[in-house]
């Protein structure tokens, strides 16, 4: 797997964005309209969904999302 963080083609608010999204998403149960405003951002942008699913493996690179097996 590879994570590759060159913002060459990006812009550093994709990437903040993405990354609030998914701080949001993991630390707080997400109403059904930020859902959807979520949906919306990736569906907006093939560079918002290539991000966030950038950020999401480095956010599990990083141990920041426990893993399914974890007991609470």
């Amino acid at each position: 797997m590879t994570v590759t963080m060159d913002n060459d083609s990006g812009d550093d608010a994709v990437w903040q964005t993405a990354l609030d999204w998914l701080m949001r998403e993991h630390e707080e149960t997400l109403s059904d309209a930020d859902r959807e405003a979520l949906h919306a951002w990736l569906a907006a942008s093939s560079q918002h969904r290539r991000v966030f699913r950038e950020a999401e493996q480095l956010w599990l690179l990083t141990g920041m999302i426990p893993s399914g097996d974890e007991s609470s």
